[in-house]
């Protein structure tokens, strides 16, 4: 019985092992973390694309339109996501969001910025 158990705990470790790779490849990848210096792939529509297809994704320097280097809220207006935690990111209360706050902010609160717009 004893070799029973530990057979089946070998072929149970081996199973996983094997399954692990495959489950990675699954994994969703990785959001820039710097918003001001990696650019958003701009997703360039086709003429077969439908009317209804998502809007292309803007970089920080795209949003911030004095091009002083950080945003204010009617900048940030555009993307939802982003107008909702405006307020909660800006954390000195300026009204204007800097990307090392939206990084901070970012790294605080993972998972609740659906935007992927950062």
């Amino acid at each position: 019985m004893q070799k029973t158990n530990k057979l089946a705990i070998l072929s149970f470790a081996l199973a996983s092992a094997l399954a692990a790779p495959a489950a990675f490849a699954q994994s969703a990848p990785a959001t820039p973390q710097d918003p001001a210096a990696q650019a958003m792939p701009q997703q360039q529509p086709t003429e077969a694309a439908p009317q209804s297809a998502a809007p292309a994704q803007k970089t920080w320097a795209d949003l911030d339109a004095n091009g002083n280097g950080s945003l204010s809220a009617s900048e940030a207006a555009p993307i939802e996501s982003l107008a909702k935690v405006f307020p909660k990111a800006d954390k000195d209360g300026n009204g204007e969001l800097t990307a090392d706050e939206y990084k901070a902010w970012l790294a605080a609160n993972p998972g609740k910025s659906k935007s992927g717009q950062g």
